[in-house]
């Protein structure tokens, strides 16, 4: 039996109501949307389905102030949770219509999406959409250990036709020397930003043990901490620096990858950090499809300084995210809040 937090992932495709209201269409689209990564795992979404259109909100109450101060990363988030929602409307025979911001930068909803029927002569591009809904239940995250497998080239250009609008850049880097220089930075960013105690404390509100019942946060299963250590692992990253493990950890991940990417924008605002949320997850869907998994290192992107050697040694636009590909050991999925809490009017 599914216990409640996990019950989100049991959403069955032939429960889709094709005979219903488009309205009732689109609310079960978003059983896909809320299944969308989100850092770290605080799911900070909300959803208004009207007559014609979704409108997609940012859960601001939801920001981690220490950790996230931007906010960067809770727009990239709820990208993702628009980018599994348009790649299930397609699924489903539904062309989405996308407005960011169709209010204002600094105003209500992040999105307005509009959906219409598709017609039978649909082109390689929706077909495309509908290989991407096919893994939105197989992609995960993790934090263990890769396996010891490179990654083709092709695949690699396949991933970098995701990123596909002006200003929006990814650049993967395969070679030992730049995985030397990245788990440089991460490190140094680990030091920084977890020898402060309001940093350790905001973050470690969202870890959770490996038998949790909350319907957010990051159970440490992910992170390959076994059940004997995690009851009391998330008091003591609050108490204590335990930098020097969360390095080692991330420095395995970095150095036994398959590739690291660096996704960039030209702009450096709230709508490039949606759509690259949006271009994200398109990505982290197609590598599902190659038995490929991420994890991400947004640590260096949140010291002034170590953002700048990155961008310097990318050489395109700001840098958003650093994250890792490779193959891995399927691991369980993270709890989800229910649609019916994320639903606003």
């Amino acid at each position: 039996m599914t216990a409640k937090n996990y019950e989100a992932w049991d959403v069955q495709e032939c429960d889709y109501p094709s005979q219903g209201t488009m309205q009732e269409r689109m609310a079960f689209l978003l059983r896909y949307a809320i299944l969308a990564p989100s850092g770290p795992n605080t799911q900070p979404w909300k959803f208004a389905v009207g007559e014609g259109a979704i409108s997609v909100y940012a859960d601001l109450k939801r920001s981690l102030p220490f950790v996230d101060p931007s906010n960067r990363t809770l727009f990239m988030s709820v990208g993702c949770s628009i980018a599994n929602l348009l790649a299930a409307g397609t699924h489903f025979g539904l062309r989405p219509l996308v407005s960011y911001f169709p209010l204002g930068p600094e105003s209500d909803p992040a999105a307005e999406i509009k959906f219409e029927e598709i017609r039978p002569q649909s082109g390689q591009a929706i077909l495309q959409e509908r290989d991407l809904f096919l893994q939105i239940l197989r992609r995960h995250t993790t934090k263990d250990k890769y396996a010891d497998r490179s990654i083709d080239e092709s695949v690699l250009k396949s991933l970098r036709e995701c990123i596909d609008q002006p200003g929006f850049h990814v650049q993967f880097m395969t070679d030992e020397l730049s995985r030397s220089q990245m788990a440089g930075l991460v490190s140094r960013a680990h030091h920084a930003q977890l020898s402060k105690k309001e940093f350790r404390r905001n973050l470690g509100e969202w870890l959770r043990n490996n038998w949790t019942t909350e319907p957010d946060g990051m159970p440490l299963y992910t992170f390959g901490v076994p059940d004997a250590v995690a009851f009391g692992f998330p008091a003591a990253f609050k108490e204590f620096d335990l930098s020097d493990a969360v390095i080692y950890r991330d420095s395995g991940l970095i150095q036994g990858c398959g590739a690291l990417g660096v996704l960039s924008s030209d702009q450096d605002d709230k709508t490039a950090w949606v759509k690259c949320g949006v271009m994200l997850e398109r990505l982290l869907l197609k590598a599902t499809g190659y038995d490929l998994y991420a994890s991400f290192f947004s640590q260096p992107i949140g010291i002034p300084e170590l953002r700048g050697e990155l961008e310097a040694a990318v050489g395109q636009g700001h840098p958003q995210l650093l994250f890792s590909l490779g193959h891995a050991t399927p691991v369980r999925h993270t709890p989800r809040r229910r649609l019916e809490d994320v639903m606003v009017k």
